[in-house]
């Protein structure tokens, strides 16, 4: 096996009837996305689209988009994934940095309709191997610009093979996602349940609980992956849950989940596994939490099938001991190849064959992984460094606080002291909040200065934007 749209045209013959997705109500069986993929591969081939050319496809109509997606991999096609409704700034500069060869765009472009209404021209399949180039797909930019990120055949199966055991997906499995399909995240969990041949009940738009119940009785939905504000919502809105019985694993796919929000999901909805998936744009999912298993505060979890991770001290040695902080590195398939033209950073983050990701942890006694912060979000305060979660993490125990988010602000004495921005009720008691994190912080920690804020800014996967509270 040497990449995923091979995976997919095997599961074609062995599950054709079986529905392979499901967008905005239509349906569509192995067999017959097998079809359209193939027709929609011999246009680009007509058009001389071969090997390493790039295609931009825009995640607007899903099925005509993973039509688009597994088309250009069997042709050997790099696509580039972006996002429906796309500025024509961020547009101008991913085609002036990957300068594709076409682009399809509900409103520029190439049409899809008109690439799937040729003929199937392929006498014999040749699949593409595991060396070769296959997506090119934008980080988030949580604390910095976006970047590009180069994946291979093999990265990408790699990354799939992650997914599909650490969360338990397989044939059986049925699973819902609405997490931006143009980020990794997203279409991740359709190439995966491609790869195992599962059914994705896939959405666009934001999530409604109602739409969600309906789908989950009409089409036996059993496995949710959710970003972790979805998950909040679906928490808040316990009405819903008698049409949860069919629900066997909830997937929180970004970062680590609040203490809070996993014990709420235990009480609310016992029989149902929780998985907590941490990993990156770059690598997939690389660390897995069963918080049946393990439900402590801050946990990320165990490696899954192809990832060794480890943790690394300044100087890039491993770190052997337990409860010592470290950056994560990780070793395996499913790491990318580089950033796309930036050598330079490529060479920062890969050493021989581990990939370090910015992000600072450790690990326990039994082998758990806990995440502790993001390298760009630490605040030196006068030399001592401040974990923003932290912070995060105390104040969210105050009742009233329904979200915050803590960052750097500049001191003339300091360099830097924590700032905290809180989302809460206009009759919350601000001194209460102020009373509790003085009793529970060491004094260069307490933030100094607390600022209400309607909404924390966030990426379609859940992250905290803190460039953006930065700029306020």
């Amino acid at each position: 096996m040497e990449s995923i749209v091979q995976a997919f045209f095997e599961n074609s013959e062995k599950y054709a009837q079986k529905t392979a997705i499901v967008f905005d109500g239509k349906e569509i069986s192995y067999s017959a996305l097998a079809k359209r993929v193939r027709i929609f591969a011999s246009a680009l081939k007509s058009r001389s689209i071969k090997k390493g050319n790039k295609v931009l496809i825009e995640a607007d109509n899903l099925i005509d988009f993973f039509t688009a997606f597994l088309g250009c991999m069997l042709v050997g096609a790099v696509v580039v994934p972006i996002e429906k409704n796309i500025s024509i700034y961020r547009l101008q500069e991913i085609m002036i940095s990957t300068k594709p060869s076409l682009v399809f765009m509900k409103n520029n472009g190439e049409s899809y309709k008109s690439f799937l209404n040729g003929e199937d021209s392929f006498k014999k399949i040749s699949f593409p191997k595991l060396e070769s180039d296959s997506a090119i797909v934008s980080t988030t930019g949580t604390t910095g610009n976006p970047v590009l990120v180069c994946h291979t055949n093999k990265s990408m199966l790699a990354c799939a093979q992650n997914l599909a055991f650490g969360v338990d997906i397989d044939e059986n499995t049925v699973l819902y996602t609405n997490i931006a399909f143009n980020l990794a995240s997203g279409y991740r969990r359709v190439l995966c349940a491609l790869y195992v041949g599962a059914t994705s009940v896939i959405s666009n738009k934001d999530l409604d609980l109602s739409k969600l119940c309906e789908d989950i009785n009409k089409y036996d939905i059993n496995h949710l992956a959710f970003v972790s504000a979805n998950l909040s919502y679906l928490l808040s809105e316990p009405t819903y849950f008698d049409t949860f019985s069919n629900i066997k694993t909830v997937e929180a796919v970004t970062g680590v989940l609040p203490y809070s929000t996993v014990l709420g999901f235990k009480s609310l909805l016992p029989n149902v596994t929780l998985y907590n998936v941490y990993g990156a744009t770059e690598a997939g999912c690389v660390l897995v939490n069963n918080t049946s298993e393990n439900f402590s505060e801050g946990c990320i979890g165990k490696p899954s099938k192809n990832a060794t991770v480890y943790l690394v001290d300044e100087n890039e040695n491993e770190i052997t001991s337990s409860g010592k902080y470290g950056y994560i590195a990780v070793k395996g398939d499913m790491n990318m190849k580089g950033y796309y033209k930036k050598k330079a950073l490529t060479d920062k983050v890969i050493k021989g064959d581990a990939l370090s990701l910015n992000d600072i942890a450790y690990f326990d006694e039994n082998g758990y992984f806990y995440f502790v912060s993001r390298v760009g979000e630490i605040i030196n305060v006068d030399g001592r460094k401040v974990i923003p979660s932290e912070i995060e993490q105390v104040a969210m125990k105050v009742d009233g606080v329904k979200d915050c988010a803590c960052v750097a602000k500049e001191d003339k004495r300091l360099g830097q002291v924590p700032a905290l921005y809180v989302v809460c009720d206009k009759a919350f008691d601000m001194d209460k909040l102020k009373t509790f994190l003085d009793e529970n912080l060491e004094n260069y920690r307490v933030p100094k200065e607390i600022i209400k804020i309607d909404k924390i800014p966030k990426t379609p996967t859940g992250k905290i934007m803190r460039k953006s509270l930065w700029l306020k």
